[in-house]
C-alpha cells in the first residue's frame, strides 16, 4: 500500500500533465495533472484503506471535491471511489454545504454540474457503506432534489445514488418511493423518469413486472386525452433505458412499438420525449439484441400506418448504429437494405432523405472490398433512382475487376440492383447483368451469405435460361450454375461442376418443334434447379451430414458411370438388333409382289418400283420402235418417188429417141 501522505506528498512536487490541468493551489499550492489526480485517488480508493477512512484534513476533502468535478472521467472515478471511503462526518457537510450554497461560488457551470453529479454518487455511495436507513433517508431526499437539475449526467448519477439509498431502505419505503414517483408531480417528466429509474435500480429489475410499473407506464402511454401521462410514460422508457443499461435489453423489444407509435403524436413535447425515449432504448442492446430489435423495427418501418415521424426517427437510430455496431449492421444489411429502399419512394421528403442518408453510411462504413468503395456511389444512386441508374450502374460494374472476396455488405447493395437489371426487357441489359452475377458468385467465400439472396436472383436467371435466345439462354444457364456453386458447401462443389452442361442439354429439347419435348425440357429444367437449389441452400453441416454427403457422391458417381456402361451397351444391343431387322426387311429385287399383295411393305415397294420401270422402259422402246417403223416407211416411200422418176426418166428417154428416128 502507498500511503496517502505519500500520494498528497507526490502531488505537491509539482509533477505536470499534457491534458487536463487543474489549479489546487487553494488547496496545495500547486498545479496538478489529470493522470496524478487519478493515481492518487486511486491510492485513496483501494490501496490505503484504513487512511482514507481517517483522512479529515482540508487538503484531502478539497482534493476529493475538485476531483469528483474533473473533465477527465477517469479522475471522476476515482474521485469518487476516494470520497466514499473518507470520514462522512467531515466529508457530508462540505458536500452538503455545496449543494445548499448551489456550487459555492463556481462560476463554470460545466464543472459545477459535474461536481453536482459526483456529489449524488458520493453520497449514495457512503449511505450504502453506512447502512444507516436514516442516513439513506436523508440521502434519498438530498437526491430527489437535484433531479429537477436539467443536466442529463446529473439526472443519471442522482439515479443511481438513489439505487444505493434504496438497496438500503428495503422494499417497503422503496415501493413507496415507487408510488410517488409515479404520481404526477410539477418537478418535469424527466425528473420523474429518472427517479423512477434509479428506485427500480435500487429494488433490482424484477421490480418492473413485480410491482406493476411496466402495466402502469402501457396504461399511461395509451392516453388519449393525458397529454402529460403519455409524456411522462415515454421519457420514463428513455430514463429506465438509460439507468438500467443491458438490465433493461430484455423488456425493449415490447416496448418500442408503442415508442414509435408516440414519435407521430400531434403534440411536440411527447414527440420529443419518445425520440429520446427511442434512442436510449437502442443503445441499452447488445449487439445480438440490436440484430433482433432491428427485425423488429424494420416491420414498423414499412408498415405504412406508421407515421412519418416514426420513420425519420427509426432511419435515425439506424444510421447512428452503423459506425458503432460494424459487424452486426453488416449481417442485417440484406433486410435492412430492402426495408430502406422501400422508404425512398415516401411521400415526405423527410423520410426520404433520412433513408438515403442511412444507404449512404452503410457504404460508407460497412463496404470493405476495395474495388467495390469504388462502385458505392453508383450503387447507391442505383438504390435511389432505380428507374434511370439501374443501367449505368451495371455498365460500371462490368468494367469492374473483381479479385477480393464479395462478402453480405457488398452483396445487399449489388443483389437489388442486379435483380432488376436482370428484368429489363433489352436482352443487352439482361446479358450484363447475367455476366456480372457469374462474375460475382465466383468471389462469394461465404456460401451462407449468397444464400440469403437466392429467392432474389434465381427466379430471374431461370427465366434466362428459358429465353427465346439461344444467346440469353447460354448466359443464363452460366450465370445460374455460378450461383447455386456458389451457394453450396465446398465438399458439394464437385456436384455443380456439370450443372451448366446439364442446363444446355436440356436447353436443347426446350426448342425443340415438339411441344411434349418442350415441356419436357422445361420440366427437367425446373426439376434440376429445384434439386440443386435444395442442396445449396442447406446452410447447416454437420460431420455426419459432410460425411454421409461424400458417401451418396461416391454412390452416384459409381451408379453414374455404371448407367453410362450398360446404356453403351444396351445401344450396342439396340443398334445391332436394328441393323438385324432392317437387314431382313430389305425387299429382294425381282421377287415381285408379297403373298397377300398388301402393296405397302417395302418387298410391294419394291414390285411396284420395278412395275413401274418396267412400264416405263416399255413406252420408250415402243417410242423407238415406232420412230425406227416411220423412218422405214420413209426410206420406202422414197426409194418408190426416186424408182417412179427413173422409169419416167427412162420412158422419156425412150420417146425421144424413136422422135429422132423418125
Amino acid at each position: 500500500p502507498v500511503p496517502i501522505s505519500t500520494m498528497v506528498g507526490q502531488a505537491s512536487s509539482g509533477h505536470g500533465g499534457a491534458h487536463s490541468q487543474l489549479d489546487m493551489s487553494a488547496t496545495f499550492g500547486a498545479t496538478f495533472s489529470a493522470k496524478v489526480l487519478g493515481d492518487a485517488a486511486g491510492a485513496l480508493s483501494g490501496k490505503a484503506l484504513s487512511e482514507a477512512e481517517g483522512m479529515k484534513d482540508a487538503g484531502a476533502l478539497g482534493f476529493a471535491m475538485r476531483a469528483i468535478g474533473e473533465e477527465d472521467a477517469r479522475t471522476r472515478d476515482a474521485g469518487v471511489a476516494a470520497a466514499v471511503l473518507m470520514d462522512s462526518s467531515a466529508l457530508l457537510p462540505k458536500l452538503e454545504h455545496y449543494l445548499d450554497t448551489d456550487g459555492d461560488g463556481e462560476n463554470d457551470h460545466d464543472r459545477a454540474d459535474r461536481t453536482a453529479a459526483g456529489i449524488a454518487l458520493v453520497m449514495g455511495g457512503i449511505a450504502a457503506r453506512s447502512g444507516d436507513a436514516a442516513m439513506a433517508k436523508k440521502v434519498a431526499d438530498r437526491c430527489s432534489a437535484l433531479l429537477v437539475c436539467p443536466n442529463d449526467m446529473v439526472q443519471v448519477a442522482v439515479a443511481n445514488g438513489l439505487a444505493s439509498c434504496v438497496r438500503v431502505l428495503g422494499e417497503g419505503e422503496g415501493k413507496a418511493m415507487l408510488d410517488e414517483f409515479m404520481a404526477a408531480s410539477a418537478n418535469g417528466a424527466m425528473a420523474q423518469g429518472y427517479g423512477l429509474a434509479g428506485v427500480v435500480k435500487g429494488l433490482k429489475s424484477k421490480s418492473l413486472v413485480s410491482h406493476g410499473v411496466l402495466a402502469k407506464l402501457e396504461e399511461k402511454i395509451g392516453s388519449k386525452k393525458d397529454q402529460g401521462a403519455r409524456e411522462q410514460a415515454v421519457a420514463t422508457y428513455g430514463c429506465l433505458a438509460k439507468v438500467l443499461g443491458h438490465l433493461f435489453e430484455a423488456y425493449t423489444v415490447k416496448i418500442i412499438p408503442s415508442i414509435l407509435a408516440k414519435c407521430g403524436d400531434k403534440v411536440p413535447e411527447v414527440r420529443a420525449a419518445a425520440e429520446d425515449a427511442l434512442k436510449a432504448c437502442m443503445g441499452c442492446l447488445c449487439p445480438q439484441g440490436l440484430r433482433h430489435v432491428i427485425s423488429k423495427a424494420l416491420k414498423e418501418l414499412e408498415d405504412r400506418g406508421t407515421a412519418w415521424q416514426a420513420k425519420v426517427a427509426l432511419l435515425a437510430c439506424i444510421e447512428s448504429f452503423v459506425p458503432k455496431e460494424k459487424d452486426q449492421m453488416g449481417r442485417a444489411m440484406q433486410e435492412v437494405v430492402p426495408a430502406v429502399c422501400e422508404t425512398l419512394n415516401d411521400t415526405k421528403p423527410e423520410v426520404c432523405a433520412a433513408a438515403q442518408s442511412v444507404l449512404k453510411s452503410m457504404g460508407a462504413n460497412l463496404i470493405k472490398s476495395p474495388e467495390m468503395k469504388g462502385m458505392v456511389p453508383a450503387l447507391l444512386d442505383a438504390l435511389i433512382q432505380p428507374m434511370d441508374k439501374t443501367v449505368p450502374c451495371v455498365d460500371q460494374l462490368m468494367d469492374v475487376t473483381f479479385i477480393n472476396a464479395v462478402d453480405g455488405p457488398c452483396l445487399s447493395l449489388m443483389v437489388p440492383v442486379l435483380s432488376r437489371a436482370l428484368k429489363e426487357r433489352r436482352m443487352e441489359n439482361r446479358r450484363k447483368a447475367s455476366l456480372v452475377v457469374g462474375n460475382m458468385c465466383g468471389l462469394v467465400t461465404d456460401g451462407v451469405a449468397l444464400v440469403r439472396y437466392a429467392p432474389a436472383l434465381v427466379p430471374e436467371l431461370l427465366l434466362c435460361v428459358k429465353d427465346s435466345n439461344p444467346e440469353m439462354r447460354q448466359y443464363g444457364a452460366s450465370a445460374l450454375a455460378a450461383l447455386l456453386k456458389g451457394m453450396a458447401s465446398a465438399h458439394l462443389s464437385a456436384r455443380f461442376d456439370e450443372l451448366e452442361s446439364n442446363l444446355e442439354q436440356l436447353q436443347k429439347d426446350m426448342v425443340s418443334e415438339s411441344e411434349e419435348t418442350k415441356r419436357k425440357g422445361e420440366r427437367g429444367i425446373q426439376e434440376l434447379v429445384d434439386i440443386a437449389m435444395g442442396q445449396a441452400t442447406k446452410t447447416n453441416h454437420s460431420e455426419a451430414d459432410i460425411e454421409a454427403d461424400m458417401k451418396k457422391m461416391k454412390l452416384e458417381e459409381e451408379e453414374k458411370k455404371a448407367a453410362k456402361i450398360k446404356a453403351e451397351e444396351e445401344a450396342k444391343v439396340l443398334a445391332a438388333a436394328q441393323a438385324e431387322k432392317e437387314e431382313a426387311a430389305k425387299p429382294i429385287p425381282g421377287k415381285g409382289f408379297c403373298e397377300t399383295s398388301c402393296r405397302v411393305c417395302p418387298q410391294c415397294e419394291l414390285a411396284l418400283e420395278e412395275q413401274a420401270a418396267r412400264d416405263e422402259q416399255k413406252k420408250k422402246d415402243d417410242e423407238k420402235n415406232a420412230r425406227l417403223e416411220a423412218k422405214k416407211k420413209a426410206e420406202e416411200e422414197k426409194l418408190r418417188a426416186l424408182k417412179k422418176f427413173q422409169e419416167q426418166q427412162k420412158a422419156a428417154l425412150a420417146q425421144q429417141g424413136k422422135k429422132k428416128k423418125k
